[in-house]
């Protein structure tokens, strides 16, 4: 969990930081001594959660996974404070924090991946960032990229997340481990290596890491080519906890999908990484509360 008192001009004046919730009790508990601790007078409070998410009431309608436990919850009442509240998922409030202070500034068409535990996505069409009929729009972690793929938490099979996240980028290198194949990385105390530790190996010539990240890879760049081709953005923008490994990770996909775009687009699309990594749905989340309080333009 993170949290931060934000300026309205994107600054980041406090920051907190925990471990995951695993009780909506220790959620709140985390809010509230946030609130506690801020030092700034406060104008609401805004929150991006993963999830189906309904704006208006701030309701998780549907939280698959390890959240799930926050299934039903309103937001607004888990925080008790009686300072407005804002909410979205997570992934939409970092589209809004690229469009108020970022690399989507000034753009009408963008579209926004988060690589992360799962794969979360946003998009900006005409300067609208959709929502779809039932909140679901923007969930390209689970665009089906492999017909023959494992179950994923959302139900479906050969989701990008199945094939393209730490889960899965991890798992995949334990299998090498587990097959003996060679490596340079090793199960520490019941732990698999970490993804940031697989590109690290992966660097150094680590014949596991390298075939992992290479097949991997593979799968988010046909899901960047067809998200280019159906929504023609101006800016693609990768995010989450995978993309601190830079252009390790960005060169590749570049090329890629510039290979594989450039004769429908008639262009080559600006990959670019997020502007306030590791705290953009935190800005965006506080770019609704300043939104809804027409202190900001969209």
């Amino acid at each position: 969990m993170k949290a931060a008192i934000v300026s309205v001009t994107g600054s980041l004046l406090e920051r907190f930081q925990a471990p995951s919730p695993r009780t909506p009790e220790s959620l709140s508990s985390f809010v509230r001594s946030a609130l506690q601790r801020a030092t700034t007078p406060l104008r609401g409070i805004g929150i991006g959660c993963k999830g189906i998410i309904d704006s208006e009431s701030s309701r998780i309608d549907r939280l698959p996974g390890d959240l799930h436990f926050l299934e039903g919850t309103v937001l607004k009442d888990l925080v008790g404070s009686d300072l407005p509240v804002r909410a979205d998922n997570d992934a939409r409030t970092a589209l809004v924090a690229e469009v108020l202070w970022g690399a989507a500034r000034r753009k009408r068409n963008v579209v926004l991946l988060t690589l992360g535990t799962g794969v979360g996505g946003a998009a900006m069409v005409d300067g609208v960032i959709l929502h779809g009929a039932t909140g679901i729009a923007g969930h390209f972690g689970h665009m089906t990229v492999d017909l023959q793929g494992g179950l994923c938490i959302c139900g479906n099979h050969g989701c990008l997340e199945t094939r393209f996240s730490s889960r899965a980028i991890e798992s995949d290198y334990f299998a090498h481990l587990h097959r003996a194949a060679s490596a340079t990385l090793s199960v520490s105390e019941g732990q698999t290596p970490s993804t940031e530790a697989i590109f690290q190996a992966a660097a150094n010539g680590d014949e596991s890491a390298c075939r992992v990240l290479d097949r991997a890879l593979e799968y988010l760049i046909a899901a960047v080519v067809s998200l280019l081709h159906m929504f023609d953005p101006e800016v693609l923008i990768l995010g989450g906890s995978i993309a601190t490994a830079g252009e390790q990770l960005l060169a590749p996909i570049r090329s890629a999908v510039a290979r594989q775009t450039n004769r429908m687009l008639g262009r080559e699309v600006p990959i670019v990484f997020q502007s306030a990594m590791g705290y953009g749905g935190v800005l965006g989340a506080a770019g609704l509360v300043f939104l809804h309080q027409q202190l900001l333009e969209f």
